[in-house]
């Protein structure tokens, strides 16, 4: 129940967020390398703010969820930057509300761990655009589909285990907006 509150009340940040996406230019095929560089860039920013902030706080949050809260996702695009010789960005200067508690935190791995499945579509693409063809190996979009769905389904059990109240579906909210802004500052 929480994770259909957290799609449906995060819908209109999550549409204007992925609308200064680059990925838009994979998704019509005409993305350039110089593009892409960006891309990764700044998905990297985001990736590496957000999973510092979590890594923070992990220790507040069920055992069952604390493994979602990993830096694999910036780990991948540091690779896929080293491989194209680009150089890393500073994280975001970015600190969390004084008051941080778990739904806020589950709101923030709602956003990261969800933007996997978007990423099925873009390495869906990703063979197509000319200007990148050149890339072997794409170690963050280059996921497979049923290692990223498998991960989505453990996320959504470990978060499924308890039932939240009111309140912390709000804090929850709070925390996925919180998340959502970081990739808006990050593109």
């Amino acid at each position: 129940m929480i994770l259909q509150h957290l799609k449906t009340r995060t819908a209109t940040l999550h549409k204007e967020t992925e609308a200064d996406n680059l990925a838009k230019y994979i998704l019509d095929h005409s993305i350039t390398l110089d593009q892409y560089k960006a891309l990764l860039s700044k998905n990297y920013q985001a990736y590496y703010t957000l999973s510092e902030l979590l890594k923070q706080f992990s220790g507040s949050m069920p055992d069952s969820l604390r493994d979602f809260a990993d830096s694999k996702k910036a780990e991948a695009l540091e690779k896929d930057l080293k491989q194209l010789g680009a150089s890393l960005p500073s994280k975001l200067n970015e600190s969390l509300p004084n008051e941080i508690n778990y739904p806020f935190l589950l709101g923030m791995l709602y956003v990261a761990e969800g933007s996997m499945m978007g990423g099925l579509l873009i390495r869906k693409n990703l063979e197509n655009c000319v200007g990148i063809n050149t890339i072997e190996t794409h170690h963050f979009f280059g996921k497979s589909a049923p290692d990223v769905m498998n991960r989505w389904k453990a996320f959504t059990e470990a978060v499924n285990e308890k039932t939240y109240t009111d309140s912390e579906i709000d804090e929850a909210v709070d925390g996925a907006h919180f998340a959502f802004e970081i990739f808006q500052k990050s593109y």
